[in-house]
């Protein structure tokens, strides 16, 4: 590129580029960008509208002789540049993907034609010559000032310095928090002007509550306990903070200076550290009232019950009541005062998540919404009429806003809001957390029972590949992937290669266990409407249901404790070692038990009665083994002819049911007690090695060990990325 485009300003949307000085802002505000991300915004925007390739970009980024990972690197560097755009690769506002070739810069660009034909006539012919009119539309104004020539409108921006501003009432769209970790339960104060939300300071299980003033980059940390803090709600007047903590023999509702003092607990609750990590994602537990007389929150009556309540309690007095009655035993989340403080909006836990609201005096509740999904938050629009939703399931990659009228109706999908949870809402402000994963599927070499080689990741892609089995002989895997959209069943050889999909019921489909002549794979999959166990012949062709209680309502493979669904949910099978029975979890009697079916169909038969989850024989037949779910840890087992059952290891966490394995010699299992690796477990001599250190995090609620019957590898699951980045947006309506 030449010295004369090198030192132009570019333009588009709201952002502008110095190419000169690698600055990339947003309406005035420097946008933090890599030198990598940069570079190729500067290689696309010198040529608009025209595909830059990846080894054009490979060329421009990495000096010949540098030997690196490119794939990795350029996606790495593309995705962080989408981010700081405030774009998704499925919903490109700007950058545009072309599939093993390259990228493209679809939207109109500001700034006078030079060497490297930069101009807006270039974006305007895009446009006008086949680029959707949305778009335009998104991302220009020029349609005010169309009777202005595009020279004319380029050196108005260049002598003035401006960078163009969005159309009256048009959304602006801007990362807000993009601290490195976790971030949830973001909240607006009254103002709009600062910005609470939980973090756990760049790793970690613990979380703190931090404030920052929207447009400022450091946020002020309010709280600094050993604990999970999160769910921060603000007082009307915006002084105070209520929120939600849990750590052991402090756990409650808890209030604090909006700017930082001395806090204080005004609630002593029930809630349980298992189960927060799943209610935190999902929008909370608390709400304030719009006359600052009430707190609304969510929880047990009793220790001894599953089920979650709404309950109200004066900020004065201390005096409660409860406001809800779900049916038994499933619970209501996430509460949310109207703007007037007359009704309450909250989450009911159902057949999927479904969208109530209650009066605050008391009185009959209504249901505004209800589907097959999770609903992950729910905020009120400023003037009562709609409630602002998400639709997501785990691992929230299928997630997006939605708006409803609250007197019913066909919901509204936003024109933002992919991979969106938890928003909330303030005037013409919403903030919400976009939250997407990517799992995938590791492998090492066993040396011997406890020694391992180094990592390969083995089976890998941009979406969601988990639960690897290998067949009988050795020869294939099975696994579970979403990279046709949904959760199918794959296959592929045992060196990663012949990809085939099994299954094609474009619904939750997965946890593959192969039948021990390996001619067949059972399943779960919730295609005809309830989650049930099916089976498949491995070379293909149509399913054959296996299960069929025709209560079967759940569309998960989460554990039900800690949020109960109703009955009943058939998943997770395993085959007996003679292949004459299928094992698998259900909660048909009301909670979590093992069950098994003839593997030619017939009537199931109940195993446990002291719950029961993800249940695997030994490989001698002699034993069944098990996990208790999300809520109880350890693995557990019993005699296959019947007879007490055993706790085997006591430090298996809760909620991690998929990762373990049963071998000839011992059990290979995750080991959390310390930094999360696998470790071997040997009955005989009762001891505990660890293997092997996991690279990244292991996937809670997913199927995610396997070893080969010659002991000679273990797949693993992993995940490698888990972003989350709270997200403005202004002029929202």
């Amino acid at each position: 590129m030449s010295a004369n485009s090198s030192s132009q300003t570019i333009r588009f949307s709201t952002f502008e580029v110095n190419l000169q000085t690698g600055e990339l802002r947003q309406l005035g505000q420097k946008v933090r960008l890599q030198e990598q991300p940069f570079q190729v915004l500067a290689a696309l925007l010198e040529r608009p509208g025209e595909v830059v390739t990846r080894e054009e970009l490979r060329s421009r980024l990495w000096p010949a002789e540098t030997f690196v990972d490119f794939d990795h690197g350029l996606n790495a560097a593309v995705k962080r540049l989408r981010d700081a755009l405030g774009e998704s690769a499925e919903t490109p506002i700007f950058i545009e993907t072309l599939a093993r070739r390259g990228y493209r810069f679809i939207a109109p660009v500001d700034g006078c034609s030079g060497p490297s034909g930069i101009g807006i006539s270039t974006a305007r012919e895009r446009s006008e010559s086949g680029l959707p009119r949305r778009w335009y539309w998104l991302s220009t104004r020029n349609a005010v000032l169309g009777g202005l020539t595009a020279c004319a409108l380029a050196l108005f921006f260049l002598y003035f310095g401006h960078s163009p501003r969005p159309k009256a009432g048009q959304p602006v769209i801007t990362p807000v928090v993009t601290n490195v970790g976790e971030k949830y339960t973001p909240s607006l104060s009254p103002d709009g002007q600062h910005l609470a939300f939980a973090w756990n300071g760049g790793a970690g299980a613990q979380f703190s509550l931090y404030v920052k003033l929207i447009g400022t980059e450091e946020p002020l940390r309010l709280t600094k306990q050993p604990s999970v803090d999160f769910n921060p709600v603000w007082s009307p007047d915006g002084r105070y903070i209520a929120f939600c903590r849990v750590q052991k023999g402090e756990t409650g509702i808890y209030i604090v200076p909006a700017l930082g003092g001395a806090e204080r607990r005004v609630r002593k609750t029930l809630w349980e550290e298992q189960e927060i990590y799943r209610v935190m994602m999902a929008g909370g537990l608390l709400s304030w009232s719009p006359d600052g007389k009430y707190l609304a929150f969510s929880d047990r009556a009793s220790r001894n019950q599953a089920t979650f309540y709404i309950f109200l309690q004066s900020v004065d007095s201390s005096e409660v009541r409860r406001l809800t009655a779900p049916p038994r035993p499933w619970g209501d989340f996430n509460p949310a005062f109207s703007p007037d403080g007359q009704t309450l909006a909250f989450l009911r836990a159902s057949q999927g998540v479904a969208i109530y609201t209650v009066p605050v005096s008391g009185g009959e509740e209504q249901r505004v919404f209800s589907d097959a999904t999770d609903h992950w938050g729910l905020a009120w629009t400023p003037n009562g009429r709609n409630i602002v939703f998400a639709n997501a399931g785990w691992p929230v990659n299928a997630g997006w806003l939605w708006k409803i009228p609250l007197r019913g109706g066909e919901p509204e999908r936003l024109q933002f809001g992919q991979d969106g949870i938890e928003p909330s809402i303030r005037g013409n402000r919403l903030v919400y957390v976009r939250h997407t994963a990517n799992l995938n599927i590791w492998r090492r070499k066993l040396n011997s029972l406890v020694s391992a080689g180094p990592p390969d990741r083995f089976i890998s892609s941009t979406r969601m590949e988990s639960g690897p089995q290998f067949s009988p002989d050795g020869s294939k895997i099975a696994f579970e992937s979403t990279r046709s959209g949904a959760y199918e069943v794959w296959m592929c050889r045992s060196d990663g290669s012949g990809l085939v999909q099994l299954t094609h019921f474009n619904s939750l489909t997965g946890t593959p266990r192969w039948s021990p002549d390996g001619q067949q794979i059972a399943f779960d999959s919730n295609a005809a409407g309830n989650t049930d166990i099916y089976v498949v012949d491995s070379e293909g062709g149509p399913p054959r249901k296996l299960t069929t209680d025709s209560s079967s309502a759940s569309r998960s493979r989460e554990p039900w404790p800690e949020i109960p669904r109703k009955p009943s949910s058939e998943v997770v099978p395993s085959w007996s070692r003679d292949g004459h029975w299928i094992y698998f979890a259900s909660n048909r009697t009301g909670s979590g038990q093992v069950w098994k079916v003839p593997s030619t169909g017939g009537p199931a038969v109940q195993v446990t009665h002291q719950g029961g989850f993800a249940a695997l024989e030994s490989p001698d037949g002699r034993f069944l083994y098990y996990a208790k779910g999300l809520s109880v840890p350890g693995l557990w087992r019993i005699p296959t002819n019947g007879g007490e059952e055993v706790e085997v290891i006591s430090s298996l966490e809760a909620g991690y049911w998929g990762y373990w394995v049963v071998v000839d010699k011992g059990i290979y299992y995750l080991d959390t007690t310390a930094k999360p690796a696998i470790a071997f477990f040997n009955p005989t001599t009762n001891r505990t090695t660890r293997v092997f250190d996991l690279e990244n995090r292991p996937a809670r609620w997913a199927p995610g060990l396997a070893v080969s019957t010659d002991n000679g590898a273990i797949l693993y699951t992993q995940m490698d990325v888990l972003d989350n980045d709270v997200i403005l947006v202004e002029n929202f309506q």
